[in-house]
């Protein structure tokens, strides 16, 4: 089963993946938990943070939808789950472990958007086919592939 959805999606897909749980896990981990922690920053850098924590796994799951969509029916839920179960989970631990652990937030903070940058590189790298087959579509009006 893993071998099929490598070669469908691809194994820098699953890179991708993993690098976006551990973008979550790192942000939530440096979250701020209460007023006497640092404050979150607000400006550019925070609005980059934020797009990039939005694109990254959008682009995910198009390409696990776009790739897997006429394949069998396990492996595009395979594919589209992946990248939900890496928010979720990197999420959930992140949290834990910024509880557990709160004196690594400062350090967490730090690297977040770094980290957050990484991993929509690596992810624009592992979903460019699915990317422009998405400007293909958006060129001829939501139809991709139709001969004439």
């Amino acid at each position: 089963m893993l071998e099929a959805l490598i070669q469908i999606v691809g194994p820098w897909f699953l890179v991708a993946v993993a690098f976006d749980a551990a973008s979550v896990l790192v942000e939530q981990w440096g979250a701020v938990r209460s007023p006497d922690e640092d404050r979150p920053k607000h400006g550019a850098l925070a609005l980059l943070a934020l797009v990039l924590t939005l694109l990254t796994p959008g682009l995910l799951l198009a390409h696990g939808y776009i790739t897997a969509r006429s394949h069998d029916q396990t492996l595009l839920v395979i594919a589209v789950g992946l990248p939900v179960a890496a928010v979720l989970g990197g999420a959930l631990i992140g949290a834990i472990l910024g509880a557990a652990v709160a004196g690594a937030a400062p350090l967490m903070r730090n690297l977040a958007l770094p980290l957050d940058v990484v991993a929509f590189a690596v992810t624009i790298f592992a979903t460019l086919a699915s990317i422009q087959t998405l400007i293909q579509a958006a060129q001829n009006g939501g139809v991709v592939g139709v001969a004439p």
